[in-house]
């Protein structure tokens, strides 16, 4: 993506997390939550990326499912001095309901 403009590189980043999501939305339920985490940090340009591991561990160590809240007490504390932990969270699960909706196959 040398020499690509901003615009361009979000599109080419969109169209591929876009593609990995439609391809494992049918395999592993899993896999389809983390491509949706993984989406809604890219669309709000977080520089978050989590593997199935990190998913799975925030999922047994976080309270009340808040995966992202715990994530960013754990990784990313520094955040907290400015935004609070349920701002973040609910922003990045906004994101994801639209992806996921955004991505469902049509209506027949």
């Amino acid at each position: 993506m040398a020499g690509a403009t901003p615009a361009e590189g979000k599109a080419v980043t969109a169209t591929v997390l876009a593609a990995n999501a439609a391809a494992t939305r049918a395999s592993d339920p899993l896999d389809a939550e983390l491509a949706s985490y993984n989406h809604a940090f890219s669309e709000l340009e977080l520089p978050w990326r989590w593997d199935a591991h990190t998913l799975r561990h925030l999922l047994s160590i976080a309270a009340g499912s808040d995966v992202v809240g715990t994530y960013v007490e754990r990784n990313q504390a520094h955040l907290l001095r400015s935004y609070e932990k349920a701002f973040l969270s609910e922003l990045v699960h906004a994101t994801r309901a639209r992806y996921r909706e955004d991505s469902r196959p049509p209506a027949r």
